[in-house]
């Protein structure tokens, strides 16, 4: 990742960090011995809390909800795992906002019923109780989307994680309901 994307990306992650925070505890000031931070290398993924290599994953979670003590969920498409066109169906999230950034690629992000061409460096901010989806629209795009959970949730992370693995969930107990189909791409 260029330096100025990583820089960007933790930028436009320092509201939703200040937001999760307020969602933990408003009673806590002191550090909280049982969450240590940590350093992740680009190929290793923390799901569950546990740090690990990555072998064929098509997602990454940089940081658990177990990280955040469920106020935050960050994940993000692997380089290469877009090899087909098209997205998740369109869908609300009732209890999380979302944050998409592009680091790398092309993307489309629908918001309500406006559909957005999303490049290297766009984001979008989507309030909970808000449909939404995005697509892949290039065969074996190269791209690298992140996607921000507030608050996280372990449910949510579930789900990334059977999808990490390159199945699809048949059913979840995440914060996820479906709306509308994905957007079409030819």
């Amino acid at each position: 990742m260029r330096r100025s994307n990583f820089i960007l990306s933790a930028f436009l992650a320092l509201p939703g960090l200040a937001y999760a925070k307020s969602l933990i505890s408003k009673k806590v000031t002191a550090k909280n011995p049982s969450v240590a931070g940590f350093f992740i290398k680009a190929n290793e993924t923390r799901f569950d809390g546990q740090q690990r290599s990555m072998q064929n994953d098509l997602l990454r979670c940089v940081i658990s909800s177990d990280d955040s003590q469920t106020g935050l969920l960050f994940g993000t498409t692997m380089p290469g795992a877009l090899q087909e066109k098209g997205g998740p169906p369109l869908h609300i999230h009732k209890d999380q906002d979302e944050i998409f950034f592009v680091v790398s690629g092309k993307f489309l992000i629908q918001i309500d019923d406006h559909i957005y061409a999303a490049n290297t460096d766009d984001a979008a901010f989507i309030p909970r109780g808000t449909k939404h989806t995005f697509v892949n629209p290039v065969e074996n795009n190269p791209g690298t989307l992140v996607s921000i959970h507030l608050p996280g949730s372990k449910e949510m992370e579930g789900y990334f994680k059977t999808i990490a693995s390159g199945k699809f969930p048949e059913s979840s107990d995440a914060d996820l309901s479906e709306v509308g189909a994905p957007i079409k791409v030819d």
